[in-house]
């Protein structure tokens, strides 16, 4: 005779209802371990390569052009196919999916400091290039006193500051829906708190420009800054 639970119920059926239960939840905090080990490598990437950007800048007086180029640079194994051998072929591709990905989903880069307050106090016109710049010469002997519209000291006004937002693409199934879901809402998943549309979740003035313009569209922004001391004068 089968031995029975005492209520009736035997517990292999018990175990497989548990197991039923569980395994969703399992696959989903798995993967979600998995996912966050590829964000914290990707962030480390996107901080080497904003900083290498911010270096670069400094010594191409402040230029953002220069600073996109060495971003992008920067940020080619993000498209590099390891899996072929020809170095030269790999680079050219990982170029052109570069180019690619900045038509769809441009990386943004912000210059935070010498910002337009810092021209207004510091700025000096040049007569033959016609552009304004920041003293950056023989800072020691100059005279040192906070800008009246910045309240910035000429020292501060000759760092650089640059942040920069990257459109990271999930790695691993399902937790770009997972993670879309939570900051967006959506018509998706169970209804134990309500359902809310994308169009209409709450968000002050309507949906966030961060689900526009980069949880809906499949991408997450990881955010990086760079601060570096300027090596020639910043121009505008």
């Amino acid at each position: 005779m089968r031995v029975r639970h005492r209520h009736g119920r035997s517990p292999r059926g018990l175990g497989l209802v548990e197991f039923v239960i569980v395994l969703p939840v399992a696959i989903v905090f798995v993967l979600g371990i998995v996912q966050a080990g590829f964000i914290y490598m990707a962030k480390l990437q996107i901080n080497h390569a904003t900083f290498q950007a911010a270096r670069l800048g400094s010594l191409h007086n402040a230029d953002e052009g220069v600073m996109k180029t060495a971003l992008m640079r920067s940020l080619s194994p993000f498209y590099q196919n390891n899996f072929e051998t020809n170095d030269s072929v790999r680079l050219a591709k990982a170029k052109a999916e570069t180019e690619l990905d900045q038509i769809l989903h441009p990386v943004k880069l912000e210059r935070l400091n010498p910002s337009a307050l810092s021209f207004d106090d510091f700025g000096v016109k040049d007569p033959k290039s016609g552009k304004t710049y920041i003293p950056n010469d023989n800072l020691e002997w100059r005279l040192d006193k906070p800008g009246a519209t910045s309240q910035q000291r000429l020292r501060d006004a000759n760092v650089l500051k640059i942040r920069v937002v990257y459109a990271y693409q999930l790695k691993v199934p399902l937790m770009m829906g997972v993670l879309k879901r939570v900051m967006c809402g959506g018509q998706s998943g169970v209804d134990a708190f309500g359902n809310v549309g994308a169009l209409d979740a709450v968000y002050p003035g309507g949906v966030s420009d961060e689900c526009l313009r980069y949880y809906l569209r499949d991408r997450m922004p990881i955010e990086s800054f760079a601060v570096v001391e300027m090596q020639t004068r910043a121009e505008r």
